[in-house]
This record gives C-alpha cells, structure tokens and sequence, in this order.
C-alpha cells in the first residue's frame, strides 16, 4: 500500500514541480496576444468548462492581487470570498480547503497547479486504500482508482468540489474497514480522523448535489461491514468500542461544519435566499432531466468532445461513470445467497450498497414519494448530478465484490454471473448504440475506438466476475483513458492577465484616479478588470450586493431579474433596455454614461471597441492581439 501512495504522491509533486494543470483558461489567449498559446502543451481548451475559466480563476488572480481576503473588493460592497467559488482566503475555513494551501507559501503558477491536483489524487488515495484493504493487489488498486478518477463526469466537472464528495465516502468505507480489522489503535484512530476531516472537507464545499449522492453509497458499506458477522472476530461489544475514533471523528466533522456555518451565515442566507439558484428542490421520478443515453453511455462517453445535439444537452451534463459495480450486480446476488446458504449469515455489506443504488435509482425513476425524499434530502440533487451517487456506488460495489469473490477459487464460482455481466455491458451498450444511430449519428464518428474499447470493457468486466483484480484493472484504466482521458488540456503556468499591456494600463489608472468599472463587450474586457483586483460592476456574482443594485436598481423595480447568481454583463446601446435577462444566468445592463448612475457611481469604462458616447473621454488605446482595448473616463454631462 505504501508504494501505491508513494506512486500518487511522486506524480504530484511532478505535475506541481513542472506547474501543469488542466485549465481552459488558454480561451482567453487570443483576446490579448497574437500567435499560439504556449502555455499550452497538448490538447484542447473546452469552452464548456466556463465556470473554471471564466469564473473561478479570474477570481483566484484577483484574490493574489488582493493578498487573499475573506471579503474580496471586486464587486461594490464587496463579497465574502469564502463560499460558493472555493477561493483561497485568509479565513480560518482554509484549514479545511487544502487544495488552497499552496497560495500561502507557492508563487502563482505552482499554487495553482497544486489546487487542481490535489483533491483528484487525493480522491484516488481514498479509493487505492479502500481496495488494498479489500483485494490486497497494489498494482490492480492503483489501476483501478485511476480508472475511477478519470471518470468522464469528474473530467468534465474537474473541480475540487467534484472531487472531495467521493473521496469521503471512499475514506469513511476504509476507516470501517481498518476499525474492524486493524489490531493497532494508532491504525485506527488515523483512520478515522483522515475520514472525518475528507468528510468536513467535503461539507463545506457547500454544495449538496454532490454531497447527498456520495453520503448513501458510503453509509451503506459502512452500517453493511459492521452488521455483517463475519467482517471481523470481534464480539459485539467490542465492535461497538472500535466505533469510538469514528464516532469521535464525526462529531469533529459535525462541529467544524456547524462552525463554518455559523460564522458564515450572512452569505449562505444570502445565496439560499436569491430568485436563482435560491432553494432548488426536485422532486422524484424526474429521469426526463437526465436521459438513460449519456447516463449509461459508457464508451461512447468519448463522443461528448463533439457535437453532442440529440445525445446531451452539453458535454458536461451529458458525462456520467462506466459502471463496472453496476455490471457486477448479478456477482453481488449471487453473493448473498451463498453467504446466506452457508452461514445463515447476510451479507450486509453488499445488501448496503445495493440499497443505496436502490435508492438513487428510485429517485431517479419512481414518482410519487416526495415527503420521504424531501426527508432523506435527495430533493436537493438536481436530476443530472444524482450520476456521482451512481459512480461511487459502481466503485464501492465493484471493490466490495471483487474481494469477495477472491476468497473463492475461480472454479466454485459459477458461470452464469460471469455470463449475465458480460450480457448487461454489451445490452447497455447495444441499446445506447441503437438510440443514438437515429437520434444522434454523430456520437457513433467521434466516439473514439469504441468497438475496441467495448471488447475490453466486456472482458474486464468478465474477468472481475471471476475474481481476478490486475488484468482486468489495467483494462478497466485503458478504456478509462479513451474514454475521459484527453478531456482537458495540458497547460503550462497560468494565463495571468494583470502582466498584460491592457491589464498594466487599468492598473496604472486605477492608482492614478481611483473608482469604479465596467466592462463593455466581450469575455476579455470583464477578465481582466476581475484579475487585476479593481472595483467593477461587470463580472459574476453569486449573489446580489446591496450597494450595488441600490445604485443600479433603487426602486427595485427590476429585482427578479438581477437576484440571482449570474454573469453581470453591460452593452453601450443606448436603445437596450436598462436591466434584463439575457439567459437564466446572465444579467445585462445598460451604459449611459450620462445618467445618474454613471455620473454619480462610475469613474471608467473598458470596452472592447469604441464607445461613442458623450460623457465618455478616451484616456487610453491599447491594442492587443486580435483586440483593440479601450479605456475611458466617465465626466460630467454636457
């Protein structure tokens, strides 16, 4: 087990060391420079991904630029940086991020690469031990986590927040084990403390779509191993006892999240309490929201890197899990029975998970059980996230299984099981191939080599029947790869737009007569204002600041429409109308640079483009790339 952490840790360090991450923040490039991106190494940006190139990391930089305050000054009245985004703050709450820590002590490039790596190892960590303890095969683990973490839907949703869900529950399943089984107390009080603080972790990310899903998968294995007789020698009363470092762990857990939301309670009440998202609730049965093609799409997860029109509403909703647990299912029966037949024993374990997975599809699928899903707060999973119950549940299931099995000779194991394993890989994806020859032909010319990559598939998972782990792991990783492998690019450094001629000229601007900004035009304009840490009424925001739309909105009269988490936008014509929705998630605003607003709130303007308007004074011209910058100051009406 050491070596395969070891294995994790060195790759690590390696990616940090080189300053390699997967951003696709290289979409800005050519909004400021002319010629190919060096920064980028291999493969290709995913405009997609917006919430991590347009959002997230324009805000870590201008958090830098800021020396990392827990209230950030970006927007009029400012924001508490330490929710929703997963910024690094100076606010005690980073001792639970991190991913963050690399901004206390890293230059900018460094830090940045060791917050995207960290929870996806971290993840992998927890899901290698898990298994080691199971199947005690390194080699097949370590394959076996990188399969997992490569998962199509952590690709597309590469984030810490997607990563530290799972990774909990795979430590709280390993802690259960290790509390039953490890004869050292050290051994099990680190056990459960590593849980605890993933758990805490995972919680304050704030965000229950993922947080739900992985919590039943997890808690079934756990109450599972513990119920089940022959999980250890121990008799119950002392079972019981070991049950102390992880109950003591949960209580921790439990304190530093209600802690956290104690002290932040202003801004959590402040995004539940918007028009959108506000308090989402969804009831069951709403399957129509995340159709059965990409959700079991398997291999052809592959073809979301093109047009996906009739397949999935984009690549990063449509993405999900190849779930090998699933296939599995007729093994894990079949293992119940024998337990049962031979001991007169359950096997709760695998009965755990299977209910979980239960659970998750009945929501899914059944209608009509909402007070009961509103009580177990699976209505707070939009339809669509609910996969990541579904992939930690296929991961825990398939670990569970195999290590099972592997205490059986390959020949007392029957048969049919290996049989109707391979039977539902290709069935799933014969009907996957079936729906889409007509509603979405496309998917079968960019899924990559997916004839092959099904025959290994099937073979994987045929060999896993039969309890073998190393060679069914490494193909189980090799049709991870092709699968999700190449979603995101190779990329050097980060983009930082304050070294930029434009982002060195709003600097020097903002120091010689200090106010407030918009930004007019395209995505570049409202970039850079963010990075360089100057006040701005363009930009996102995750929820309204007062100061704000009472300049902008007094009477309120527009408040539906600007109370919600979305992408302030602002356009100079004169003939558009003052505030409005221009999509469910962006705000656009009208400049008048002679209005009151303007003339009272406003010192400068950044367009992309001239703004021909009366009270607007050009103080500088910058071209730069394919994009010739403005900067003006706002003066007194004629």
């Amino acid at each position: 087990m050491a070596y395969g952490l070891a294995g994790y840790a060195v790759m690590f360090a390696g990616l940090v060391a080189l300053r390699i991450n997967g951003s696709s923040m290289g979409l800005l490039y050519s909004q400021f420079f002319s010629g190919a991106d060096p920064h980028l190494l291999a493969g290709t940006e995913r405009p997609i991904r917006s919430d991590e190139w347009l959002v997230a990391n324009p805000l870590i930089i201008s958090q830098v630029k800021q020396g990392l305050p827990r209230m950030s000054e970006v927007l009029p009245g400012g924001f508490d940086a330490s929710i929703v985004w997963d910024l690094p703050t100076r606010d005690w709450s980073v001792l639970l991020r991190p991913h963050e820590w690399g901004f206390f002590v890293l230059p900018l490039d460094y830090a940045y690469a060791f917050r995207w790596w960290l929870p996806l190892f971290v993840a992998a960590a927890a899901v290698f031990v898990l298994a080691c303890l199971l199947w005690r095969r390194t080699i097949a683990s370590w394959l076996v986590a990188g399969a997992f973490v490569v998962s199509p839907f952590f690709q597309w949703w590469f984030g810490s927040g997607s990563f530290w869900p799972p990774a909990a529950a795979a430590a709280a399943a390993g802690a259960m084990v290790v509390l039953l089984r490890a004869p050292r107390r050290w051994m099990r009080w680190a056990a459960a403390a590593v849980a605890g603080y993933l758990v805490a972790v995972a919680v304050i990310a704030l965000y229950p779509p993922y947080l739900i899903p992985c919590f039943y998968p997890a808690i079934g294995f756990c109450v599972g191993w513990f119920a089940t007789r022959s999980s250890t020698e121990l008799a119950w009363s002392a079972r019981w006892r070991r049950l102390i470092p992880l109950g003591v762990a949960a209580v921790a857990a439990g304190v530093a999240a209600g802690a956290f939301l104690l002290t932040h309670a202003a801004a959590v009440n402040a995004v539940t309490s918007t028009v959108y998202p506000g308090q989402r609730l969804t009831p069951p049965g709403r399957a129509d929201e995340f159709p059965w093609t990409p959700m079991y799409a398997g291999v052809f997860s592959s073809a979301l890197r093109g047009i996906v029109t009739g397949f999935a509403a984009n690549a990063s909703e449509g993405s999900s899990f190849i779930f090998f647990g699933l296939y599995l299912v007729a093994s894990a029966g079949w293992l119940v029975w024998r337990q049962w037949r031979r001991r007169r024993e359950m096997d709760w374990a695998l009965v755990g998970v299977l209910a979980s997975f239960a659970l998750l599809a009945a929501y899914t699928y059944v209608p009509g059980w909402g007070p009961l899903a509103h009580l177990l707060l699976l209505d707070r999973v939009e339809m669509p996230r609910i996969v990541i119950g579904y992939g930690v549940a296929s991961i825990i299931l398939l670990v569970l299984v195999v290590g099972r099995l592997r205490t059986d000779p390959p020949g007392r194991i029957p048969w049919w099981t290996t049989a109707v394993a391979v039977l539902l890989v290709v069935g799933n994806h014969l009907a996957v191939w079936h729906r889409v020859r007509t509603a979405a032909p496309l998917v079968l010319v960019t899924a990559l080599w997916w004839i092959p990559a099904l025959v290994l598939l099937a073979l994987a998972t045929a060999m896993f029947s039969r309890g073998r782990a190393t060679v069914p792991a490494l193909l189980s990783a090799i049709v991870g790869l092709v699968a999700a492998g190449w979603v995101n690019p190779v990329y050097q450094g980060v983009l930082d737009l304050r070294s930029t001629d434009i982002g060195q000229a709003i600097e020097r601007t903002d120091a010689q007569a200090p106010g407030a900004w918009v930004a007019v035009g395209g995505l570049g304009a409202t970039s850079v204002l963010r990075e360089t840490g100057v006040e701005s009424y363009s930009g996102v925001q995750a929820w309204p600041t007062a100061s704000m739309w009472d300049a902008l909105d007094p009477d309120k009269s527009d408040l539906t429409t600007w109370d919600r988490y979305a992408h302030v936008n602002w356009v100079a014509d004169l003939g558009a109308p003052p505030i409005t929705l221009a999509h469910l998630d962006v705000v656009q605003v009208r400049l008048d640079s002679c209005d009151t607003f303007a003339q009272t709130h406003l010192s400068h303007v950044l367009s992309e483009g001239p703004a021909a308007q009366p009270c607007l004074a050009e103080r500088a011209r910058i071209p730069s790339g394919g994009v010739t910058y403005y900067i003006y100051d706002v003066v007194r009406a004629p």
